[in-house]
């Protein structure tokens, strides 16, 4: 039989202070165990970013290297005065996937190109078929604009805009914008005077969205000399400006125009083309590359390049 506990009795309040200690312990455990969660949670979103900056930097750079060499199949094709697809660096296709033997026209229609088990998509345009905006009249201007979508007020008030941007006097057009003007829409640099140099100053034009921007900018250009357009293959827009006529009758014409050109019946237009590289993203967007060339130079063809992330094109149907 057991005897009697002799050990003597802890006083509560050092049964208390032991219960605090074991609590406080507990404590500090949990918090750095949440501390070490915290950093582990941490490595492996930035070793994920890191990956991700990584795997973009090699895709950009991969992109590059595969539009150079669409720019080289482009204008190697260009100089060609007949061409056979196929072979060489590459062989372009049809959306459908067979190879197209076809001659290849700068209408802006895009061909499929497969180099090296990459596909990219093609699509090449005559500079000379564009609207220039150094030279354009405003009658033409707001007709482009009207047949754009853009409404009849605002795009006489737009065309007016951009002659008073590119004149070097500072006398308001009718519906045009001078210095005062922009000074009353916040903006200090006021009017140019002076001609386009780039395309993209069209932003700066008071009136002009970026929504608008972005429908007038295919059609226009500054690189090519005098007011001349080649019809041969510029757009329906450019068609319905240039005819004055409506722009569904305008896409008719262009239907009938690429069903039965020919190069060798009208040749290739040039020397400057404008060639668009694209290549799918997986989320929605596409890696792009739009250049001018002058085949004229073929040692050294570029004139200006430009690289970026657009909108991916819409599902096919």
């Amino acid at each position: 039989m057991a005897g009697p506990d002799r050990r003597p009795a802890q006083p509560a309040r050092l049964r208390r202070r032991r219960g605090a200690r074991r609590g406080i312990a507990l404590v500090l455990v949990l918090w750095v165990l949440t501390l070490l969660t915290v950093m582990a949670v941490g490595m492996t979103a930035a070793q994920r970013t890191e990956t991700a900056l990584t795997e973009n930097v090699i895709a950009d750079a991969r992109f590059r290297a595969l539009a150079e060499a669409a720019i080289v199949y482009t204008v190697g094709t260009f100089l060609t005065p007949t061409q056979i697809v196929g072979g060489g660096l590459g062989s372009a296709q049809t959306p459908g996937g067979g190879v197209d033997t076809a001659d290849w026209l700068p209408n802006g229609a895009p061909r499929t190109w497969v180099f090296d088990g990459n596909q990219l998509s093609i699509a090449v345009s005559n500079e000379q078929s564009r609207i220039n905006l150094n030279q354009a009249t405003a009658p033409v201007l707001s007709a482009l604009l009207v047949a754009l979508g853009v409404g009849e007020e605002e795009s006489l008030a737009i065309a007016d805009a951009i002659l008073d941007w590119r004149d070097p006097d500072d006398l308001k057009l009718l519906n045009g914008a001078e210095d005062p003007d922009y000074a009353a829409a916040g903006r200090a640099l006021g009017a140019k005077d002076a001609p386009f140099v780039a395309v993209e100053e069209l932003q700066q034009v008071l009136g002009v969205s970026r929504a608008i921007y972005q429908r007038l900018a295919p059609e226009v250009t500054v690189d090519t000399e005098g007011d001349q357009v080649d019809q041969s293959f510029a757009s329906a827009a450019v068609l319905a400006a240039l005819q004055g006529i409506a722009l569904d009758a305008a896409q008719l014409q262009v239907q009938d125009r690429d069903a039965q050109a020919s190069p060798g019946a009208g040749g290739r237009g040039g020397p400057l083309y404008r060639i668009q590289v694209r290549e799918q993203g997986s989320v929605g967007t596409v890696r792009a590359m739009e250049a001018l060339v002058d085949t004229q130079h073929p040692a050294n063809p570029v004139r200006w390049r430009r690289f970026g992330l657009v909108a991916g094109l819409p599902p096919a149907g």
